[in-house]
């Protein structure tokens, strides 16, 4: 048998088989249009940038309130246990700073230690109030 008379009937076949795909395209009906009940996305909530940090720090009122005594206490506690001073502890509260920052407050408070190497420090906090979010930015010593 001659190749052309092999690859004849398979030329037919594939000429057939592209006609019926493309007939059966063009007579296909269009998809259907969206659903109406469906109403469209709505554009996305854009809420106000927050106001501008405040630069501004307040002097705390009474520096044996019990919060800010608390702040000293863990300002000292912390420092304490990361520089193996561990006999350091607060005297008191000589003056102090707050300033509301990130959710929460900063406070910059001026103490008074005994065990330390200093007797002076002012100490940097950072907390929220009522959580375990806090951390101690620094504690330099003063006198």
């Amino acid at each position: 048998m001659r190749p052309s008379l092999v690859l004849a009937p398979l030329l037919l076949a594939t000429f057939l088989l592209a006609a019926t795909v493309e007939a059966q395209n063009s007579t296909a009906p269009p998809p259907p249009p969206p659903a109406a009940s469906t109403p469209p996305p709505s554009p996305p909530v854009v809420s106000p940038p927050p106001p501008p940090p405040a630069t501004n720090w307040t002097p705390v009122a009474d520096v044996n309130d019990p919060t800010i005594q608390q702040v000293a206490q863990f300002a000292v506690r912390i420092y304490a246990l990361s520089t193996t001073q561990l006999r350091m502890q607060l005297l008191n509260v000589i003056s102090g700073e707050t300033q509301p920052y990130n959710g929460g407050y900063n406070y910059r408070l001026v103490t008074t230690v005994t065990g330390g190497k200093k007797t002076q420090y002012e100490a940097f906090v950072w907390g929220i109030l009522g959580t375990m979010s806090w951390k101690l930015w620094s504690f330099t010593a003063i006198y």
